[in-house]
């Protein structure tokens, strides 16, 4: 059984511009690609998973299998390329340019093929491959985003006979695939709720809940928050969240609950359940509406 730590608190981009693709992960067969039936509707084109999780040991290679569709009448090309990203408290990604960034990612991963080229109705079957060095020095956690890029040619606009200019604008599209390395046996221990607030107005009821992970490994945490009114008896719980918490960073978790608060005393707790087999974190508070 988890114990529960509970603390009281008395209190009354840089963005990559890469969309993420939330399809399921499907099986696929040895080849590169593969037709589709001629027959579906033309949704455009996929890529799943939108994230992968590794948990390679120093000094091993794991590989799974990333998936792309072009589920239209007409071809596409792409190339599959890697990026050392940094996480904001609010999720929000930015590049990380450091070149010896201690979670990057980028240059212990792969792709093959990484460069693809899709007929109509065809699925591809990509390789990924995470190679850990040996060493303790490496055993620690490691993320970073690939990049699925449409490839376009550059059109010339001839304007006579011995003069061109190329087009400067090529429209494209690309997708951004989250990828996460943890070692099995980098425990996930210490994560602290390090603010709880509740805030509500005549239409919503807004809760806030700030989480910091001060250990090394990444955390898979779930959340959720529970309204209870001390006279009588009003519960309410709110969905649960699941959220990464990266080593070193914070994390905020936002809830928003519609309707009025009723009348009363009303005592508020805020779980996180961060992936320790031992432990879950709590925070509560009372307050009072008039």
């Amino acid at each position: 059984m988890k114990n529960i730590v509970i603390s009281l608190i008395l209190i009354f981009n840089y963005n990559l511009t890469h969309s993420q693709n939330n399809a399921a992960n499907s099986a696929g067969g040895n080849n590169q690609s593969a037709p589709l039936k001629e027959s579906s509707k033309a949704l455009g084109v996929a890529v799943s998973p939108s994230s992968m999780r590794f948990n390679a040991e120093p000094g091993k290679t794991q590989t799974k299998y990333l998936y792309v569709t072009n589920d239209t009448q007409r071809p596409y090309k792409f190339k599959i390329s890697f990026a050392n990203v940094n996480m904001g408290r609010d999720g929000n990604i930015s590049p990380n340019e450091e070149k010896n960034y201690e979670y990057g990612l980028k240059n212990w991963i792969s792709a093959a093929p990484n460069f693809l080229e899709l007929g109509p109705f065809e699925k591809a079957k990509v390789e990924i491959t995470v190679n850990v060095p040996e060493g303790e020095i490496n055993n620690h956690a490691a993320w970073c985003m690939g990049m699925v890029d449409q490839v376009t040619e550059r059109k010339m606009l001839e304007t006579n006979e011995n003069e061109s200019v190329s087009l400067g604008v090529v429209p494209s599209f690309g997708f951004g695939v989250y990828f996460y390395q943890n070692p099995p046996k980098l425990n996930v221990s210490d994560v602290e709720i390090i603010d709880f607030t509740f805030n509500y107005d005549d239409n919503n009821k807004y809760i806030s809940l700030l989480a910091k992970n001060n250990g090394r490994g990444i955390s898979r945490a779930k959340v959720y928050v529970e309204l209870n009114e001390l006279g009588t008896g009003y519960y309410e719980k709110l969905d649960l969240k699941v959220f990464n918490i990266l080593p070193g960073r914070e994390r905020d978790f936002s809830f928003q609950l519609p309707g009025p608060m009723p009348k009363g005393r009303y005592s508020i707790m805020g779980i996180l359940d961060f992936g320790s087999d031992e432990e879950i974190k709590a925070a509560s508070k009372e307050i009072i509406i008039q």
